[in-house]
């Protein structure tokens, strides 16, 4: 039996659940946000969702995997370069860009999508509509596939104008946990990354990355991952079209500060970010198209 497609409503947002034999996927329309998959040999929601989460139009919901577009971060944070590619631009960037608050179209979905490994998957693919009052001119378009495996997101960005664009970008990917404090990462040993935390010092990552304090840190790499949770599965994940990984836990120092979370939600969750952000940004000349690619699995690539 092939895939389904079924159209639901969560609060004030619209969302679409594709239902396989081996899994099930849960996209709203609201930033092109995916908010659950599971497959039928583990049940349990792949990614985290605070369960503070409020599905209100115009704000992004806490969890899933958000869409950080067309810069990461805070506007002001980005290099010159990007911020003078938006000098114009209409729209409210002062945090993640504005991606992740649009009505995305539905543009296609095929419930039976071969890869080139032979790999049976659900396709869907979203788009953000023509906006006239966004200058410069970029067109946004971003693809799942789905299956008993694992997921893909793609998220393919086309400079359409007739200048040159620099952009900033991130899949703001939430992940569960049961103990942060025994909760690892392998694939960053020897790897620079920024320390947001410590007046952006450069420095190397030595060994797994552990979590005991606050983090925030831009990796300039983007090495196929592995993340181990007692309790848990390890999540591998692997990225193209990516020169840059930001990893962060707000701790309970934080925690505080933060909507849609929980005092003690630290405890239960990291972000692990396929990016382009910092100086690691993109530049699209006329006519360029980029696709940034998050593979998550957990077979061993």
């Amino acid at each position: 039996m092939l895939p389904t497609l079924q159209r639901s409503k969560i609060d004030e947002l619209d969302a679409i659940t594709i239902n396989g034999a081996d899994y099930r996927a849960t996209v709203l329309l609201q930033g092109a946000q995916l908010i659950h998959f599971s497959t039928k040999y583990d049940s349990d929601n792949w990614l985290w969702v605070s369960e503070k989460a409020e599905y209100n139009k115009g704000d992004s919901v806490r969890g899933g995997v958000p869409i950080c577009w067309p810069v990461f971060g805070q506007f002001d944070a980005n290099p010159q370069a990007v911020k003078d590619s938006f000098t114009d631009c209409r729209f409210d960037l002062t945090q993640h860009g504005f991606a992740r608050n649009q009505i995305f179209n539905i543009d296609l979905f095929n419930p039976l999508h071969v890869d080139q490994r032979l790999q049976h998957f659900s396709s869907l693919t979203l788009s953000l509509p023509n906006l006239e009052d966004f200058h410069p001119k970029l067109g946004l378009q971003v693809k799942f596939l789905f299956s008993a495996h694992g997921f893909n997101i793609s998220l393919i960005t086309c400079n359409l104008s007739e200048e040159t664009v620099n952009f900033s970008q991130a899949l703001h990917t939430y992940l569960p946990t049961d103990d942060i404090e025994q909760t690892t990462i392998r694939g960053f040993d020897q790897v620079t990354y920024s320390d947001t935390l410590d007046n952006w010092a450069t420095k190397t990552q030595q060994g797994e990355v552990t979590f005991s304090e606050g983090v925030d840190r831009i990796y300039h790499a983007a090495p196929t991952l592995v993340i181990g949770s007692p309790g848990l599965s390890p999540l591998h994940l692997a990225s193209k079209g990516s020169n840059s990984t930001v990893v962060w836990n707000p701790w309970y120092t934080k925690a505080h500060e933060i909507s849609q979370f929980a005092a003690d939600d630290y405890k239960k969750m990291l972000c692990v970010e396929t990016a382009n952000a910092h100086l690691d940004y993109i530049t699209l000349s006329a006519g360029e198209s980029h696709e940034l690619v998050l593979e998550v699995t957990k077979i061993p690539f």
